[in-house]
């Protein structure tokens, strides 16, 4: 694959992440955290055909915590849509990109070792916090790491 190959499939996730991150951010202040995680545990249960436990209701301080956080993943998720849309002015930042969202799904895993196991569509999530980051990174060293060429925006 050659290096413009690997900077097109780079954006390509960034942006796809970037949105995704977005768009969460949003459905969690407008609809509540608890409604975006059920949400989407009935999808991945419609999905699997999973049959266990939906989650628990969430408390008031956890939704009130999980909105506040929901900026800043909607800030992360703005800064990924920059750095799929301008990879030139962004690309010494996609390592650093990766790793915040590498230590979420580290977070996920100490969570879950701590008080036990999630819904297994919390599962999956954790699973691909902790591939897709060094897939960014492989991807990034691959098309060229931060020297990438300034006339690609």
């Amino acid at each position: 694959m050659t290096g413009t190959m690997m900077r097109t499939l780079l954006r390509v996730l960034l942006a796809g992440l970037g949105v995704s991150a977005v768009l969460i951010a949003l459905s969690i202040l407008t609809l509540g955290a608890g409604a975006t995680a059920a949400a989407g545990e009935r999808v991945f249960d419609a999905l699997s055909g999973w049959r266990g436990p939906a989650s628990p209701p969430w408390p008031p301080t956890m939704d009130n915590e999980l909105r506040f956080y929901a900026a800043l993943w909607g800030a992360y998720g703005v800064m990924l849509l920059l750095a799929a849309r301008d990879y030139a002015g962004w690309a010494v930042r996609v390592p650093w990109l990766a790793a915040v969202f590498f230590v979420g799904g580290a977070g996920r895993a100490f969570s879950w070792l701590a008080v036990g196991a999630p819904h297994p569509f919390f599962l999956l999530l954790m699973t691909i916090e902790l591939v897709l980051p060094p897939l960014l990174v492989l991807l990034w060293w691959r098309a060229g790491g931060p020297s990438a060429p300034k006339a690609w925006t």
